[in-house]
């Protein structure tokens, strides 16, 4: 069962530990493995993406915003093994994690408001286009 206990608890959240490594420095590094992963996969989609698409546009978003997250947990990590005394505090991974739901919301919301009716125009363009070159 998940513990959350301790994101609370300022021992956990705000010193470093020079133990050995818990179950959530794990679970951090996974987490950001893969999110580099998912990074590579949306810049693949990216660059087999027609130019214009808004498509593009989306899956762009979602590559700068899983590449910089799983660098940032990355570097968190490395900063962790190293000891580095205020950036391997827990805090600083879960700001990341923070940021990274804050502009996940921004990319959700694209997709809600704009990119659904900017697909559509974009796949009547292409009709159009597809019709007007005969």
């Amino acid at each position: 069962m998940l513990d959350v206990t301790k994101l609370w608890d300022k021992t956990y959240l705000f010193s470093p530990s020079f133990t050995s490594f818990t179950r959530s420095e794990h679970i951090f590094f996974w987490t950001a493995v893969v999110f580099l992963v998912l990074g590579v996969a949306a810049k693949i989609v990216v660059w087999y993406t027609e130019a214009g698409r808004p498509k593009k546009v989306l899956f762009g978003r979602f590559f700068h915003l899983f590449l910089t997250s799983g660098l940032l947990l990355m570097l968190w990590y490395g900063a962790r093994v190293e000891q580095v005394p205020w950036i391997s505090a827990h805090i600083s991974a879960l700001l990341v994690f923070v940021v990274f739901f804050v502009w996940l919301v921004f990319i959700v919301s694209f997709f809600w408001r704009k990119y659904r009716k900017l697909e559509e125009s974009w796949s009547e363009q292409k009709i159009k286009q597809k019709y007007l070159a005969r």
